[in-house]
């Protein structure tokens, strides 16, 4: 089996090295062809005609910069760019600008990712996290702005994840061609009778090769997802309402009378509750208090009959 192995592994090497000087000799032949001298019938030797290039050579910064500049723009235009936006802005109604906000981002075919309501000095206040696509970021702002009073604070940021997403992309291609050949060497394993070490071996390894193209493609689709798609996180606050300088206190006697009665009925329990402890705890207040009681009038009445008569 391993004798085989190295043959197909030799062979491969040979048809990589053939496949990669076919090209090679190829562009020898070309230029010996382009810049080579042609022999004539008399023995003398004649120059061949010279490339209409070089015949007509290109301007400088002509041709080479209008196509360096095309390929720049392909690139940024190709670049993976994790867009996102925070704003805080003042509106007139925190409802209403919430339904436009609603209506608005199914028009670009987003959605609400996160919503949060709270109230605030009678004030209904909001933070909403939507989700839009990434090259209509621009033009779904400008229409935010258009439906509020004002914008206190805005952020755009953009992370740059083009080269961890080339990255994840040639591990993906090398794990992916290690878990072919994994395979492959699982089968022959397999056909030979090999041992049952070296398929678990083999199979361990393939498992985990698995595990981590699986991880990859996570990754790989996380950052589609999030380069696809724009982040706007927009906190909502409406204009403070008018207050008035003077807060009237408005008096009511029926109001003053039910705080009256209710001051007295909780008099009355609390004179109520104080009664029934004290009939409760009688027994354990008196008892001592009759003792003491007894006990000094016995010893007034001694002195007394003690003291001699005058």
């Amino acid at each position: 089996m391993k004798k085989s192995i190295r043959i197909a592994f030799v062979a491969l090497m040979v048809i990589a090295l053939v496949v990669g000087c076919a090209p090679m000799a190829a562009r020898r032949a070309d230029v010996q062809t382009s810049g080579s001298p042609v022999k004539r019938e008399d023995g003398a030797s004649q120059p061949t005609a010279a490339p209409a290039a070089a015949e007509a050579p290109r301007g400088a910064g002509e041709s080479y910069g209008a196509e360096s500049t095309a390929v720049d723009t392909a690139n940024a235009d190709e670049r993976m760019i994790i867009r996102t936006a925070t704003m805080a802005v003042i509106v007139e109604d925190t409802d209403k600008t919430l339904q436009s906000l609603n209506e608005t981002v199914k028009s670009y075919k987003g959605y609400i990712a996160d919503s949060r309501l709270w109230h605030e000095n009678e004030q209904l206040l909001a933070n909403v996290v939507l989700r839009v696509p990434a090259q209509s970021l621009d033009e779904f702002l400008s229409k935010v702005r258009g439906m509020v009073l004002k914008v206190d604070t805005e952020n755009i940021s953009g992370q740059d994840v083009t080269e961890e997403y080339a990255d994840v992309q040639a591990r993906l291609k090398n794990l992916e061609l290690t878990e072919k050949e994994l395979q492959v060497l699982l089968t022959e394993v397999r056909e030979n009778r090999g041992k049952a070490e070296d398929i678990l071996a083999v199979y361990q390894k393939l498992t985990e090769i698995r595990g981590q193209i699986e991880q990859l493609k996570g990754r790989q689709q996380f950052l589609e997802r999030m380069t696809a798609l724009a982040t706007v996180q927009i906190d909502i606050r409406p204009k403070e309402a008018p207050r008035s300088a003077v807060e009237k206190y408005k008096w009511d006697p029926l109001v003053i009378a039910s705080d009256a009665l209710r001051s007295f009925v909780n008099l009355v329990q609390g004179l109520a509750t104080v009664a029934i402890y004290l009939i409760i705890f009688s027994p354990i207040i008196l008892v001592p208090i009759a003792a003491i009681w007894l006990l000094v009038w016995l010893l007034r009445r001694g002195r007394r009959k003690a003291a001699p008569k005058q």
